[in-house]
């Protein structure tokens, strides 16, 4: 089963034909001082719409995972994802080339299966805000794989010019969110949610990192996220192989003499 949390909770996954590996693509170079950008004008409505975005028709990527549940299970695995955008991410983990589990998620439905254990899961989307303790929807969970900003609302946000870029602080129906955007690409940085109902005493960091210039993309190259809700996760994400809009298959049948759990 901690596999099985490791593939939902990462967000990271697959390489389907053929990929583009990071070392061979130009990165977008965050440690020096980018050029100066006219930003006088700029208010958090304008950021926010110009905020880096990763659009595509379907993905495909390989990438290194470290979990930790905060309760001393920690795993490191290699995962594949794809995803066609608004319709199904397709996961798969495993150790030393064995697949252990694979994940077949949609709008409404979570299906797993646990090779090890001979075990087909079907689930709604709660079984997955569940494992990694933040209320996510199926839009909200492709664009965490994507490395989007996610639980941003426009509405009475607010902004601030700080170093080489801004921090925005906007609010939803889950969370407050210290958003930081690196200028000139308008690249999320870091985002710091505080949820608003303090009694669930929830919040989470995400970070993105390495940039690199995919198919005219900036794509995040490496992620780290921390929950910290009943226990701390942490998940470290460094993406090996990204590909997108290449044609796809997300296989998924149950074999027979598998135990059924709901």
């Amino acid at each position: 089963m901690k596999q099985l949390v490791l593939v939902i909770a990462v967000a990271a996954l697959a390489s389907c034909g053929a990929s583009k590996k990071a070392a061979k693509t130009p990165s977008v170079d965050t440690t020096q001082p980018p050029p100066v950008a006219t930003v006088e004008n700029e208010g958090p409505s304008v950021v926010l719409s110009k905020l880096n975005k990763i659009d595509f028709k379907t993905f495909s990527g390989k990438v290194d995972v470290d979990f930790d549940d905060g309760k001393g299970n920690g795993k490191s695995v290699s995962a594949k994802l794809v995803i066609k955008k608004d319709e199904a991410i397709w996961m798969s983990a495993g150790l030393l080339g064995f697949e252990g589990v694979r994940a077949l998620i949609t709008k409404d439905s979570v299906k797993i299966l646990n090779k090890l254990q001979k075990e087909y899961i079907a689930s709604s989307l709660s079984y997955i805000q569940e494992k990694i303790g933040l209320p996510v929807d199926f839009t909200t969970l492709q664009d965490l794989f994507m490395g989007n900003a996610i639980f941003v609302n426009q509405d009475n946000a607010s902004l601030t010019k700080e170093g080489n870029g801004y921090v925005i602080t906007t609010q939803d129906a889950n969370f407050k969110n210290l958003l930081s955007v690196l200028l000139p690409g308008y690249l999320p940085a870091a985002s710091k949610l505080s949820d608003v109902d303090a009694s669930k005493n929830r919040s989470a960091e995400l970070a993105y990192n390495n940039y690199k210039q995919v198919a005219g993309r900036n794509f995040s190259t490496s992620r780290d996220i921390r929950v910290n809700y009943k226990s701390n996760i942490t998940i470290k994400l460094n993406f090996q192989s990204y590909d997108f809009d290449g044609e796809v298959a997300v296989p998924f049948s149950v074999p027979s003499g598998y135990k059924t759990k709901q």
